[in-house]
């Protein structure tokens, strides 16, 4: 695997503004200041529309009521509504991708396709890991942006063999990696709903069908999976103390709802309430607004976890970074419920329910940072777990998992993943003597193989080949149409990097050949 690094900093004296980062293949660093995308309005009068962005993507279809007049006035500006107002525009999710990229620069991007065609060219995956310094809320909300939509000419990049994970930089050690035959994980289903935040309570079909995707991959014998008998709190807490009379598991996947408000935190009440909330009905302030995920009271009821106690039940950081650690612990938190991703409204990065988990030691968290559908949960479970079985870095067995959802529609991009460490192969949490912990696709070494190898990188570099010989034409034909001077100014540009591209493909056909 090949790993690329994006850097974001906060522009202090600057409130919309950011830079970015990277080391070019040359070994030097380019760099590159932005506004932020989603701005609505002149420079005096500033809408911030990242959060309509985030309502978007939460939605499967677009229904007016979500959105006020002015926000779909903008939307189709942008055009990712249609003019008439009835439905998304059919680019709505490429239009949000593309504007992302640009965002980043022409410098950064060079830096990203160039190191996109070397993992191609060496058969392998590139992960890109998005890195945000751990105060970056206290002065512009980059992780609110769904990075892991930037769209090029020729489609998402993760669909092109590239996968994202965000890491909050802070000082930690390097991480000592278990050797597991099979992984063990433990799945705990919570149905439980709320009526006073509208959480409708999972019907027994949702929750089976997650269990169906996780028992096709124990059936393959890529994990060993136990269905945990409750989804109280009480009853996870005592289970993971049970060291000696149980299996350990490396993998806590929990599925059911997932919440981001306040709650009370008195002794008997623990209401939830949304984030604008500030006094709870017994008469008690409420706590800060934070993630939390809904287990179920004895008596059926939602009991909402928050981040910071699931955090603080299971913390690994002395076990993961103590190299003589005989008990590695939870390597791996996998988080169906909805919206456990997204971290709103606070300084701390780390306020969801992912980034407390990270923050309180554990190696690496799968979230749903937006709704996600149940068939589209148990295909991704399916699949992530069997490359994860195989010992894949994460940062695979997440783009598998994600191809499972179908590249088509709007589901694939809602996992995202969070990684503790810096330096780690994408994700790589175990090995064994039998798989390398290296997730460059092998290379046969028979002669015959590896020349079919090097004709299908040959035929795939001339389909490239192809398509950029088109976009050039196309591109070529727009601009003779244009008259205006900027515009004209743009397409040249578009047309000397196609250029630029076209050139290095046909480098690379005469090195193959």
């Amino acid at each position: 695997m090949k790993i690329s690094e994006l850097r974001f900093y906060a522009i202090e004296e600057k409130k919309y503004c950011f830079k970015v980062s990277a080391e070019s293949s040359f070994g030097g660093e380019v760099s590159h200041e932005a506004s932020l995308p989603f701005l609505d309005g002149e420079i005096l009068n500033v809408l911030d529309r990242r959060f309509t962005i985030v309502k978007i993507l939460e939605s499967t279809k677009f229904d007016k009521h979500n959105f006020d007049e002015a926000e779909q006035a903008w939307m189709v500006n942008e055009s990712l509504l249609l003019p008439e107002r009835s439905a998304f525009t059919p680019q709505y999710l490429a239009n949000i991708g593309r504007k992302l990229y640009q965002t980043l620069g022409n410098d950064i991007v060079q830096v990203i396709e160039a190191a996109a065609l070397e993992a191609k060219r060496s058969n392998t995956w590139l992960h890109v890991r998005l890195r945000f310094p751990v105060n970056i809320s206290k002065f512009v909300r980059l992780t609110d942006y769904p990075w892991e939509l930037l769209h090029n000419d020729y489609g998402f990049l993760a669909h092109q063999g590239v996968t994202f994970s965000r890491y909050i930089a802070y000082r930690s050690s390097s991480p000592n990696l278990s050797t597991v035959e099979k992984l063990n994980i433990l799945l705990i289903s919570s149905g439980a709903g709320n009526d006073r935040m509208k959480l409708e309570p999972l019907s027994s079909l949702e929750r089976e069908a997650i269990i169906t995707g996780l028992q096709k991959a124990q059936d393959q014998g890529k994990i060993q999976l136990e269905i945990f008998g409750s989804s109280m709190w009480k009853a996870l807490q005592n289970r993971l103390l049970e060291r000696q009379n149980a299996v350990n598991p490396h993998v806590i996947h929990f599925d059911g709802h997932g919440f981001f408000g306040k709650r009370c935190n008195e002794e008997g009440c623990r209401k939830a309430y949304k984030q604008n909330e500030h006094k709870c009905e017994c008469g008690a302030p409420l706590g800060e607004a934070q993630g939390y995920l809904v287990f179920e009271k004895s008596d059926g009821v939602g009991d909402f976890v928050s981040a910071r106690e699931l955090g603080e039940l299971l913390g690994n950081l002395q076990r993961w970074e103590q190299p003589n650690s005989e008990q590695r612990g939870i390597a791996l938190v996998v988080l169906s419920a909805c919206k456990s991703g997204m971290s709103l409204l606070n300084e701390s990065v780390f306020n969801g329910v992912a980034q407390n988990l990270i923050g309180q030691g554990i190696p690496a968290v799968v979230a749903m940072q937006y709704s996600v559908s149940v068939a589209s949960a148990s295909a991704f479970g399916e699949n992530f777990y069997r490359s994860l079985g195989q010992k894949d870095s994460l940062g695979v067995a997440l783009g598998w998992g994600q191809r499972a959802m179908g590249i088509e529609g709007n589901q694939w991009y809602r996992p995202i993943l969070y990684l503790r460490w810096e330096d780690n192969q994408g994700g790589q949490l175990f090995t064994n003597s039998s798989v390398l912990p290296d997730t460059e696709i092998p290379k046969p070494s028979l002669p015959a193989k590896k020349s079919r190898i090097i004709l299908i990188q040959i035929e795939s570099l001339k389909q490239d080949l192809d398509k950029l010989a088109e976009d050039y034409k196309a591109v070529t034909e727009k601009k003779r149409r244009e008259s205006n001077p900027q515009e004209q100014n743009n397409l040249q540009l578009q047309l000397d990097n196609i250029a630029k591209q076209m050139e290095k493909i046909e480098q690379q056909l005469e090195e193959l050949r």
